[in-house]
């Protein structure tokens, strides 16, 4: 717990002595303070005057910062971490004595740290004479501190700040952007340098006001770098990735995303919860439907098992007739089965349902696609999707489909390899209408597949006639879906298809329903992302309207397991913030479990990485009790994260029950519903999130207070809600009392490893 009342001395003289271990300062005529913490800020407990006050209070900040660094094994780089983030009233000079006296740093490094807390409030400092009655020492280095601010020529900037970048964060194309700097006397001429793709352009910018501005227009789409060269060093961004450092060679630039001008994304989407769902492990209508599909699929050759209970374990082994396993083994889950459940997301809030694919296919996953035109018998028809679109439209929930379009089944219509289907497919030869979809190195056994799966052959998305099937033809796989009830796509393995592709794709579903989203899987950045050896498009208004937030999921276990700090997670959150266009930002797909990665709960349950065992050993994994709890109430942590902040919430099937398991197949077990675990907290989240605003519209804030707390405040319309994270054992103090959203009641604490909301 932060001290409450902290002493403070000042003194009526000093004396400098130089020695070989460098300068230390002996102090005369000390005067002790009680200065209290009053929750907000520090203040003397006594009566003092103005001047006495002001001096007080920045002594008890700077010290009581330089503690907690002390106390969490911060360095003194770190200690405007822990500074209030409004620094007005506060002395430079007295945390440039601190750095220098009691940290023992240079002067040039000392410097530095005024600089990145201070920033351009340092051109503004009023005379301070008054110093020398109450810290000489600080007095003294009044001048000391203007001397190295010009000596070696300083400056400041700050990309999220409109004074010093406007308008802040992602631009349209055409925007004129104004760019400043703070400089503080030693500093003679400014050169604006912005840089991307093809593009390199220094601007001059001009002194104004103790500093220097420039506006230029900002270019053509894409992710841009920039920052400033000045006389004989180059102003770049500090570890925040917003304010500067000082750096004597040109080291990476600010962000600068320019999107396309008029993209826009479905509102209906930015405001709704998703549920992500592998329908074959979760909604079971006990109808003999299932059996049919397997007898359908069995006929056609293959080897589907129909488990006999959702309480058998998923396969993971080979059976004795085959080489390798084969994810063939199905629970039963159907189309109908979803529909009796769709009360049950609706009471967890749910807008927006997530199915992993559904067309006919060999495998339980059906990333291998047979055809394309119709539900996989297993699952239903078409007319029980047509069925679960509506129903669940008439519950205010929308369905979005998996769109595997990278290559397709073996075992297809299309492709045809076992000659399964009466289809003429592309391994019969030329003439088949599919034959130009895929690249034969050598007919017929040897083709171009996906990540050399030989099950998974790759398409030529160029080709004219895969285009018009998928596409762009009146009854392509994308409208056809569309205009049976679909709300839009999920893009499997989006990198896998070229730009110009992925915007055919957003064209024609927008053309078909105007309001439909097109979601990518992209595993990293979207602004940034580079593949393939070329920087993609994904974020910039063209090919799509959101992607899967997996940076976000990373970040967020990393902050609950303790392999980041919070002042980390802060700075995440706000670069996305940020960098992403506004109209994706507010749609990013922000999970924290998928069909791809380890469950969740598994992830926090284990201090190591589960994905390194074998298949075997993951089988195997059990999280024991004292695991289990602290798995359950870090995830209550991650979650309340996860619905506090802009985006799209994802949960993933099971997780609102602390489901476990960890990659491939494991995290893909049967579930049914029995209101355990997280169950009623994932209810309450939903219910605070659909029935305030702000946390729906609002503007987001990011502060950190120390490296265990994570504090988001959402605005709207005047009124704010703020969420509270604590991962530590120890109790963190609110500055006030407030009302907690999650219990009712009046609270000035959060309790060890909680999260709390509050209005």
């Amino acid at each position: 717990m932060d001290a409450l009342i902290r002493k403070v001395n000042t003194y009526g003289g000093f004396s400098e002595h130089w020695s070989d271990s460098g300068l230390s300062i002996e102090y005369f005529r000390p005067r002790s303070f009680n200065v209290a913490f009053d929750g907000e800020k520090w203040q003397p407990v006594d009566y003092v005057h103005d001047f006495m006050r002001s001096y007080l209070v920045s002594a008890a900040t700077f010290a009581e910062a330089w503690d907690k660094c002390r106390r969490y094994s911060y360095s003194p780089e770190q200690l405007p971490q822990f500074l209030p983030e409004d620094g007005a009233g506060l002395i430079p000079s007295e945390l440039l004595r601190l750095l220098l006296d009691d940290c023992g740093m240079g002067i040039e490094d000392a410097t530095a740290i005024v600089v990145s807390y201070f920033g351009a409030a340092l051109n503004t400092q009023p005379d301070r004479d008054w110093l020398y009655d109450i810290q000489p020492r600080t007095a003294k280095l009044e001048g000391v501190l203007r001397d190295a601010l010009r000596n070696f020529g300083f400056a400041f900037h700050d990309a999220y700040d409109p004074c010093f970048r406007f308008p802040c964060g992602a631009a349209p194309e055409g925007t004129e952007i104004t760019l400043s700097i703070a400089a503080f006397g030693g500093v003679g001429s400014a050169v604006l340098c912005v840089y991307g793709d093809d593009f390199s352009e220094e601007i001059p910018m001009k002194p104004v006001n103790g500093g220097f501005t420039v506006s230029f227009t900002s270019p053509s789409p894409s992710d841009f770098r920039y920052r400033f060269k000045l006389n004989s060093a180059w102003l770049c961004p500090a570890g925040d990735g917003h304010t500067s450092r000082l750096c004597r060679e040109p080291a990476e630039g600010f962000r600068l995303t320019v999107f396309k001008r008029g993209f826009e994304t479905p509102a209906w989407f930015s405001r709704s919860i998703m549920y992500q769902i592998f329908p074959d492990r979760f909604g079971f209508s006990d109808d003999g439907l299932a059996q049919k599909g397997i007898e359908y699929h069995r006929a056609l050759g293959q080897t589907p098992e129909l488990h006999g209970s959702i309480n058998e374990p998923v396969k993971w082994q080979a059976r004795a007739f085959e080489r390798d396993y084969a994810p063939d083994d199905f629970y039963g889950g159907t189309l109908r089965g979803i529909i009796k459940k769709l009360p049950y997301l609706k009471e967890l809030g749910i807008g927006v349902i997530y199915l992993n694919p559904i067309v006919e296919a060999r495998s339980n996953h059906r990333y291998d696609t047979s055809d394309y035109g119709k539900v996989d018998p297993i699952l239903g028809a078409n007319k029980d999707y047509v069925n679960l679109c509506g129903e669940a439209r008439s519950m205010g929930m929308r369905i979005i489909n998996d769109g595997v379009f990278s290559h397709t089944g073996a075992d297809s219509v299309y492709f045809n390899r076992f000659g399964s289907y009466d289809s003429v497919g592309a391994y019969q030869g030329a003439s088949s209408s599919y034959y130009g979809w895929y690249d034969f190195r050598s007919f017929p056994d040897d083709y171009r597949c996906w990540w050399n799966f030989r099950d998974l052959p790759e398409v030529n998305e160029s080709d004219p006639t895969w285009q018009e099937y998928v596409i762009s033809g009146d009854d392509s796989v994308i409208k056809s879906w569309l205009r049976l009830g679909a709300s839009g796509w999920r893009i499997d393995v989006a990198d896998e298809l070229p730009d110009e592709v992925l915007s055919m794709i957003r064209d024609s579903a927008k053309a078909e329903s105007p309001d439909s989203v097109i979601i990518g899987e992209v595993w990293e950045d979207a602004v940034s992302k580079i593949s393939y050896g070329k920087k993609r498009n994904y974020a910039l208004g063209y090919s799509l309207d959101s992607v899967m937030n997996y940076p976000f999921r990373n970040a967020v276990i990393a902050f609950a397991k303790s392999k980041s700090s919070a002042f980390e997670l802060r700075d995440f959150l706000m670069s996305q913030q940020h960098n992403y266009p506004a109209p994706m930002y507010v749609c990013l797909m922000n999970l924290l479990g998928s069909h791809d990665v380890e469950r969740l709960h598994t992830a926090l349950a284990f201090d190591y990485d589960v994905n390194a065992l074998d298949r075997a050993g993951q089988s195997k994994l059990r999280p024991d009790e004292a695991q289990n709890n602290a798995a359950t109430a870090l995830q209550k942590l991650c979650a309340a994260i996860q619905y506090c902040v802009p985006g799209v919430p994802c949960l993933y099937y099971g997780d609102e029950e602390c489901l476990d398991g960890a990659r491939d197949p494991f995290n893909r077990a049967p579930f049914e519903p029995s209101g355990v675990g997280l169950h009623n907290f994932y209810v309450k989240l939903g219910e605070l999130r659909r029935s305030h605003p702000a946390l729906l519209m609002g503007s987001m804030r990011v502060t950190a207070p120390n490296p265990d707390v994570i504090v988001i405040e959402r605005e709207y319309e005047g009124k704010s809600v703020i969420c509270v994270v604590n991962r530590s054992n120890v109790v963190y103090n609110l500055p006030r009392k407030r009302k907690s959203l999650l219990s009712g009641e009046e609270t000035d604490i959060i309790e060890p490893m909680s999260a709390d909301i509050f209005e």
